[in-house]
């Protein structure tokens, strides 16, 4: 994104909670100004407001540290890396009842981001590290993501994805993958993005506000002929699998 349509203290400010944060002893305000390069009398009305909402505490020798108020306003957050943290076991299990990679992908923004995998033995499966991020324009995880926005909303996001997604898709598949999630309950990418990458994803509700994508992703030819539709048959069922298991901690 562009500099020009950021706000440069609210990145001072960023900078400064994560490095306050990576802190094992706190940092004081002198500190934070020297390390940040942010202006003394500047980093210091920071640090006030910041304590001010109990997001950073003083601990009465000018060494700030991070403050509960924090952990309060992530408070959803929290409740959703709960849910997630419940879904790893039976994760595995899919991933080892179809001998094919598991991803759980939730949404930030217009990305989708892996934030949990299960891989299988083979040396060749595909992978797709915790973090990494893609536009939602690409892959059935993105579409399945995709499907509770209404369709204005949709054009809204795609209208902001790399060109290189159009390469070998269209709007119109997208559209196709998310109308397949809305009647079906999953939806397929069998290499329109990336001639090798084959994937199919369902829909599965952590929280009452938010969903993620649960995902088997192979090669073509671990999709091919009947294979398709018994990874298919596997992945249904793992929805209510799943579901049973985040309503056991709720």
């Amino acid at each position: 994104m562009s500099s020009a349509n950021t706000v440069p203290v609210l990145n001072k400010t960023i900078a400064l909670i994560e490095h306050v944060a990576a802190s094992e002893h706190g940092r004081t305000i002198k500190n934070l100004s020297l390390s940040l390069n942010i202006p003394a009398a500047t980093c210091y009305r920071i640090v006030r407001t910041l304590a001010q909402h109990r997001w950073l505490q003083e601990d009465g020798e000018g060494t700030y540290r991070i403050a509960f108020g924090l952990a309060h306003a992530a408070r959803s957050y929290a409740e959703m890396e709960h849910q997630l943290a419940q879904l790893e076991q039976p994760l595995k299990q899919l991933c080892l009842a179809t001998g094919l990679s598991t991803k759980i992908t939730l949404r930030e923004g217009h990305h989708a981001v892996t934030v949990m995998r299960a891989e299988p033995p083979q040396l060749n499966a595909i992978t797709s590290p915790v973090g990494s991020s893609f536009h939602l324009a690409i892959g059935s995880a993105a579409s399945v993501l995709l499907s509770p926005l209404n369709d204005e909303e949709i054009k809204q996001i795609l209208r902001t994805a790399p060109k290189d997604c159009w390469q070998r898709q269209s709007e119109k598949d997208v559209f196709q993958r998310i109308k397949d999630v809305r009647t079906d309950g999953l939806c397929r990418e069998l290499g329109q993005y990336h001639a090798s990458i084959y994937a199919v994803s369902v829909p599965v509700p952590v929280t009452k506000t938010m969903l993620v994508a649960l995902t088997v992703v192979g090669w073509p030819d671990d999709f091919k002929g009947p294979r398709q539709k018994e990874i298919e048959k596997q992945l249904r069922p793992s929805v209510a699998i799943f579901k049973k298991r985040l309503a056991q901690t709720a």
